[in-house]
């Protein structure tokens, strides 16, 4: 597949109610919000959409509402891992029945691989269980496998619809070796997950990000990737160690929680949680509120 993704992907959080049901008023929100503000593209049920944690009822409703809103306007790529082969493969028929671009798998959970052999045959039975464009997404921190780059070389040069990887690794000498065995290819994209190493990557040779910290600010996301590809040394600057400030959210409970409560401070959702994860209390968010006003995003 001749296939590349640029940009900026959000990989949207999962706005829900008290009951952990999709709410669907604040996703529109969301979602339109991200795209008025330029993103390239969404990433959906990835980390920061709880995929793990939600039911597969309100998985499905996540799914119906944002391919109704997005409705063709930027691509959408699903996330679809879970803890085996053929639970992956089950996700993917789901997914296959609304307007998705492509999906993103990581290896399965739970049980982390133990040999390369166990990578390499988990993605060329997913890749072949589908015709839906495939990426991979390396995140060893939740998933406690990590894919090498000579590995993806191999899955991207055997599966025609493997066409990206998502590079959550949190590892510069991993990224970098992707960029350096891959940047070239005109089929194959390769997306940073970490908005700390984003812009150093966009110098190198990498195609865009998939970055949490666009649910709270998506129209600097898109500045970034702008200024970097534009060469733009002392906007890229300028626009790093103003994430870095904002990057102070996910110090509040988890990152999901963080986010969530900069978001219902902006007046896009409520700040409710998956159980067991916690939403921020009152004192957390009346200092995210301070945070959010020092960065211009609240006035």
């Amino acid at each position: 597949m001749n296939i590349r993704y640029e940009g900026i992907f959000t990989p949207t959080v999962t706005p829900l109610d008290e009951k952990e049901r999709v709410d669907e008023a604040g996703f529109i929100r969301q979602l339109n919000r991200l795209i008025d503000n330029g993103v390239h593209g969404i990433y959906l049920l990835g980390s920061s959409g709880e995929f793990t944690t939600l039911t597969n009822a309100e998985r499905e409703r996540a799914l119906d509402i944002a391919t109704n809103t997005v409705a063709g306007r930027i691509p959408i790529i699903c996330c679809v891992m879970d803890t085996s082969t053929q639970r992956v493969i089950q996700n993917i028929q789901l997914v296959e029945q609304y307007e998705i671009e492509a999906v993103a798998a990581t290896p399965g959970y739970y049980y982390p691989s133990t040999d390369d052999a166990d990578i390499i045959q988990f993605y060329q039975e997913v890749a072949a269980s589908t015709e839906l464009p495939l990426l991979v997404y390396n995140i060893p921190s939740t998933v406690k496998t990590a894919i090498k780059p000579e590995i993806v070389v191999q899955l991207a040069d055997d599966c025609d619809n493997i066409v990206g990887i998502k590079d959550s690794s949190g590892d510069w000498a991993n990224s970098i070796n992707l960029i350096a065995l891959l940047g070239d290819r005109e089929d194959f994209t390769i997306m940073l997950g970490s908005h700390f190493a984003l812009a150093a990557a966009l110098l190198f040779g990498a195609d865009g990000g998939v970055i949490s910290i666009a649910n709270v600010a998506p129209k600097e996301s898109v500045a970034l990737y702008n200024a970097a590809k534009a060469g733009d040394l002392d906007e890229v600057n300028r626009l790093q160690n103003w994430m870095i400030k904002l990057s102070k959210m996910y110090t509040y409970g988890q990152g999901v929680s963080g986010m969530k409560a900069c978001l219902e401070i902006l007046g896009v959702c409520n700040a409710y949680t998956t159980s067991p994860l916690l939403p921020l209390d009152d004192t957390a968010k009346a200092e995210l509120r301070e945070l959010l006003t020092e960065l211009g995003l609240l006035s």
